[in-house]
């Protein structure tokens, strides 16, 4: 997906949560940790890739995203 990112000196990665849904009522969630780097990566930037991911998983990007999240993988 990217490569791994650093902030200060500390890896940065994001946990995501996308749920899509076809016309024909099909639906799929994806959700892991991905790496991104602020400095080249913009959250825009950064849905694009995950939704690619789950145009990948269907096979075809023709379907409405129902939720998105993105956030830093940290408490």
């Amino acid at each position: 997906m990217s490569t791994p990112t650093t902030v200060a000196g500390k890896a940065v990665g994001f946990h995501y949560v996308l749920t899509v849904q076809t016309r024909s009522g099909e639906q799929l969630t994806v959700s892991s940790v991905a790496t991104f780097d602020p400095a080249y990566f913009s959250r825009s930037q950064a849905y694009q890739e995950i939704r690619a991911i789950a145009a990948d998983e269907l096979g075809h990007g023709d379907f409405t995203v129902l939720f998105f999240s993105l956030e830093p993988d940290a408490f």
